[in-house]
């Protein structure tokens, strides 16, 4: 996700033309992401989230092979597991070799934005993804990420997801389906038509 001007939140893969368009406040018609959640749950091979694999998830998150876009990324996973002296960061869902979904969480101390929820056994799913109409290829890698966090001592885990639309996480009701309870809006992105609401999961 890119911050722009302080105000517009852009989803990944996005083009450079969209950047600038936004950077420079040309009018941008709001697209809502709307994308029907298959029932039907995929178990490929869980990885754990590092700085090494989470280059694979260039294809999924970027819409590009190129491992350099992820670079950045890679860093910034290697400082934090060394900060918070953490193994991994969630896990990545390959199915046929190839990275098709994947769950990735933060201590909720540290991260980076508001979240209405601090407490030090909170953690925060900053990512999940993906699923289409065929496969449900995200709750695999989730719930394998919640059995951990269970084990752990965390007591909640806590998400930021969209009503009726999958930036960031959502749709909300898939969570919701999860055990999931919404706890109340955080944020309305007029952008790509998003209700954000904060949601939790008592573990």
């Amino acid at each position: 996700m890119l911050l722009v001007n302080g105000k517009h939140r852009i989803h990944g893969p996005f083009s450079l033309e969209k950047v600038r368009a936004v950077v420079e406040d040309k009018a941008i018609e709001p697209e809502g992401y709307e994308v029907k959640q298959s029932e039907d749950v995929a178990r490929g091979e869980l990885v754990p989230l590092a700085s090494q694999s989470v280059l694979s998830t260039c294809r999924p998150c970027m819409g590009s092979d190129d491992e350099t876009l992820c670079t950045a990324k890679s860093q910034w996973i290697a400082a934090v597991l060394k900060s918070l002296r953490l193994k991994h960061l969630g896990y990545l869902h390959f199915l046929g070799g190839v990275c098709v979904g994947g769950a990735e969480f933060l201590p909720s101390q540290s991260v980076p934005y508001p979240i209405p929820d601090k407490r030090n056994d909170n953690a925060f799913l900053t990512c999940s993804f993906l699923s289409d109409e065929k496969r449900d290829y995200k709750t695999y890698p989730l719930m394998r990420l919640i059995d951990d966090l269970r084990g752990s001592g965390v007591r909640t885990l806590s998400v930021a997801a969209s009503r009726d639309v999958v930036f960031p996480n959502g749709p909300l009701e898939w969570f919701e389906n999860k055990g999931f309870v919404d706890a109340g809006i955080l944020v309305t992105e007029v952008l790509h038509k998003a209700e954000i609401h904060y949601l939790q999961l008592e573990l």
